[in-house]
């Protein structure tokens, strides 16, 4: 997994959320995303994404920010898919 910038993120549900609150506010993996994204003027939101595959459409799910574990489950669930 990396940042936006290119550096390795390690594979761990911590790690993943300091980058996404406190770093470049995106994680990228193979087929899948995770990233902040601003609902509005105050408020932010997770969004996880998959890329579409042969088989597999686009998809966006989006979290609040106070809800990461949720985000985290689909996120693995997607990368590991």
């Amino acid at each position: 997994m990396f940042n936006k910038l290119g550096i390795e993120v390690m594979n761990s549900p911590r790690a993943v959320r300091d980058e996404l609150l406190q770093g470049t506010g995106a994680v990228m993996a193979a087929g899948c995303s995770i990233f902040v994204e601003s609902s509005n003027v105050k408020d932010k939101e997770i969004v996880v994404f998959r890329s579409p595959d042969k088989d597999i459409s686009a998809e966006r799910k989006a979290f609040d920010v106070e809800h990461f574990d949720q985000a985290w489950r689909q996120f693995e669930e997607w990368r590991s898919s």
